[in-house]
């Protein structure tokens, strides 16, 4: 055979095998690297797991890099694996040329001479484990190859090599094992991950500590021999037990980790911002809260950084293990009744528009705002208020009096500027006492605006991700200054002293029909936002947001760090003297027209008129005409108005149980009936264990053991707990 005959058979065949391979190559595509989609894992902002996710198939596999590794694991995976990894293209021939000659010789398979990128390759794509299939394996290999860079191909086997059960990769193996990021992992633990993928379910330390001893020590012989250890270190890590760390991962955040999986369903990763330390005391703080719940009730808590517009802690249900309390259900996303907390921001607009300063006369009288008659929660009404007053005490027909001059229209469409959307057919004026629906995250965004000069920001919560939305300015920095103001200058409700004082501006509310209690405090730096019901919607009678969602609200105060944001009085805010009942700076009133005085906060000065119940300014230094009439018929004096320190004008709704205290015991054997008084004599609720009584009385033949006494008068509240003995 000439040389000219040899060479075109040669290059025939080369021509043949290029032919066949383009023809493979074009019939036979990669498969994905993950077929059964990601396995998502969901992080706090320090890389803390809050919840994972298992891909289509139950595999949890949390994605690294090879940078996210410990360097000796890869140097003991390359060694002992595949050592000529970034030398070769897919397959070393040696390897399978000892490996057929291990096979000749013995009559099995000793070594599968299998590199790292075959390994990928039977990973994503398995095949039989005969000649053809070895074939198979070798071209997908060199495929891999073609498409990838060694580093991708690494990256492949440390997050699909299996681990044993339904644990894939490195990271998912370390935390599974070890409890620790794969980067934290000993030489020891690296070892035994090294040889672990060979054979997971024959290897496993936590079912066979022994065999899996053996083949880590196998590990350690081979990288003493090739000098990734000395003699010392060899002889030292050969002695120590298989130590495992096997322990339940913590759920923090189930719901959030949830929403962002329905979210970003093609994720491996996704690091929130979620504070891990706040989140788990809040979750602990929560699961407490069940305890003193009725059937059913369960709570909801957001937490946001003000000056980052971070959420740093979110609790969506109060135990995520309970299902009698409808833990799967979000509160935090759940559309409800806002009851009484959109009123500041009815105040703040109406200060903005120049209608009322802090102690604007408004009337709380019965009113008929065409068709539309509010009412008070305890059913009485004050008469002469200041605005700061009737947004502390949350009294409804003053509200309504500012919406009504605002509009309902106007009133939203400045909140669905930023982005703040209420649920509702029609806006109406109900829409300012919880005729509507909203969100505790979207309260929670809304109320930050107080502490952001009257901004609405969209919230953060992956830390890779920056909302390109802008902030919308909703109300002016005067307005959201004087309104943190009036809200912040009311007492808390009684409870232990606060390890961190902080200055807090805070409304509740209370659903129609008691099917949601809210409460939402903004200090300088954070804003906590809690709601507390059922998610049913079904009533709990006796219960008030002021009750319920207040204390909750302060205790998650109590978790965080002291702020460290000023926030600065605008420079057009001012103290005025103003007079009642034309709500005019003294200055401008004669003397004889000044039956009361008032310091107020100004914007510009501005000392805007007396309104009438509908809206209208008073056009002389008398009082409004309805309020008049009203004062009338209570047979009122002005005199007893006018007075600077009169109950009327400063009602007085503290309350506090004087006929029993908490920790008191109590025998039937020696009291049938026990009196019920208070410090304030008339218009008071009586609770007993939270469910309303008619007369102020127990009978304790009804009750037994702890017993908890509430008496409220307009959402304030005291609250005692006694014990009963038969």
């Amino acid at each position: 055979m000439t040389l000219k005959k040899t060479l075109l058979i040669a290059l025939s065949a080369l021509l043949f095998m290029v032919m066949t391979a383009i023809v493979w190559h074009t019939s036979n595509p990669l498969p994905p690297m993950y077929p059964g989609g990601p396995a998502t894992l969901i992080t706090a902002s320090n890389n803390k797991t809050l919840r994972s996710f298992g891909d289509k198939q139950g595999v949890h596999r949390y994605h690294v890099t090879p940078k996210e590794v410990n360097p000796f694991y890869l140097q003991a995976l390359l060694h002992y694996e595949d050592r000529w990894f970034y030398q070769h293209y897919g397959v070393n021939p040696f390897s399978l040329l000892r490996a057929a000659g291990q096979w000749i010789k013995h009559g099995r398979v000793i070594s599968g001479g299998s590199t790292i990128t075959m390994q990928v390759a039977r990973l994503i794509d398995p095949h039989s484990r005969t000649i053809g299939g070895k074939l198979h394996q070798i071209a997908r290999a060199i495929q891999l190859e073609w498409y990838f860079s060694k580093e991708e191909i690494l990256t492949f086997y440390l997050n699909l090599a299996p681990f044993g059960g339904n644990v894939e990769g490195i990271a998912a193996a370390s935390h599974r094992y070890f409890a620790k990021a794969p980067h934290q992992l000993t030489k020891n633990e690296a070892a035994l991950l090294v040889v672990l993928p060979q054979k997971p379910s024959r290897y496993r330390p936590d079912r066979y500590p022994t065999r899996a001893k053996a083949m880590r020590n196998k590990v350690l012989s081979r990288l003493y021999q090739g000098a990734l250890l000395n003699s010392a270190q060899y002889h030292l890590l050969i002695k120590e037990r298989v130590n495992l760390h096997i322990g339940k991962q913590p759920l923090l955040a189930p719901l959030l980790a949830r929403y962002l999986k329905q979210r970003y369903p093609h994720r491996h990763k996704l690091q929130t911002t979620i504070d891990y330390s706040l989140q788990k005391r809040l979750s602990t703080l929560l699961h407490r809260t069940s305890q003193r719940l009725p059937h059913k009730a369960s709570a909801a808590l957001v937490i946001l950084h003000n000056p980052s517009a971070q959420i740093r802690a979110y609790q969506g249900s109060v135990n995520f293990r309970d299902a009698s309390r409808f833990a799967h259900v979000d509160m935090v996303r759940a559309t409800r009744s806002p009851g009484s907390t959109l009123k500041p921001f009815i105040y703040a607009q109406a200060l903005d528009l120049g209608l009322i300063h802090s102690k604007s006369l408004l009337s709380d009288i019965p009113a008929d705002f065409d068709g539309y008659k509010p009412q008070n929660l305890n059913g009485t009404f004050s008469g002469p208020v200041s605005a700061q007053h009737a947004l502390q005490k949350s009294l409804n027909v003053p509200a309504i009096q500012l919406l009504n001059r605002i509009t309902p229209m106007r009133f939203e469409h400045n909140l669905a500027q930023a982005g703040i959307h209420l649920t509702h057919k029609q806006a109406n004026l109900s829409v300012g006492l919880g005729g509507t629906g909203t969100q505790l995250l979207t309260l929670a965004k809304l109320y930050r605006s107080l502490a952001s000069n009257g901004h609405v920001a969209p919230l953060n919560v992956l830390k890779d991700t920056v909302n390109s939305s802008a902030s919308v300015r909703i109300l002016s920095p005067q307005s959201s200054w004087i309104t943190f103001k009036m809200l912040s200058a009311q007492s808390a409700p009684d409870r232990v002293v606060p390890s961190v004082r902080r200055q807090i501006a805070w409304k509740t509310g209370t659903s129609y029909g008691y099917r949601d209690f809210w409460a939402v405090g903004v200090s300088r730096d954070y804003t906590v936002a809690a709601w507390v019901g059922r998610p049913d919607a079904s009533p709990m009678l006796g219960y008030l947001g002021a009750t319920q969602a207040a204390p909750l609200m302060f205790d998650a105060f109590d978790l965080l760090p002291p702020d460290q944001q000023l926030l600065k009085k605008p420079a057009s805010v001012t103290n005025t003297l103003i007079c009642w009942p034309s709500g005019l700076a003294l200055e401008h009133i004669p003397n004889n027209q000044c039956e009361s005085q008032h310091h107020a906060l100004t914007i510009n000065h501005m000392t805007p008129p007396s309104m009438d119940i509908h809206g209208d300014f008073t056009t002389n230094m008398s009082w409004p005409e309805k309020l008049a009439h009203w004062l009338n018929r209570k047979q009122i004096s002005y005199g007893s108005i006018t007075s600077h320190n009169t109950a009327l004008s400063v009602p007085d709704y503290s309350i506090a149980i004087t006929s029993l205290r908490s920790g008191q015991h109590y025998y039937r054997s020696q009291l049938s009936t026990l009196a019920l008084t208070s410090s304030h004599p008339t218009q008071v609720s009586w609770f007993i264990n939270h469910e309303p009584i008619t007369k102020p009385q127990i009978e304790l033949s009804q009750y037994l053991g702890e017993t908890t006494i509430s008496a409220c008068i307009n959402a304030h509240c005291d609250q005692q707990t006694i014990y009963i003995h038969p």
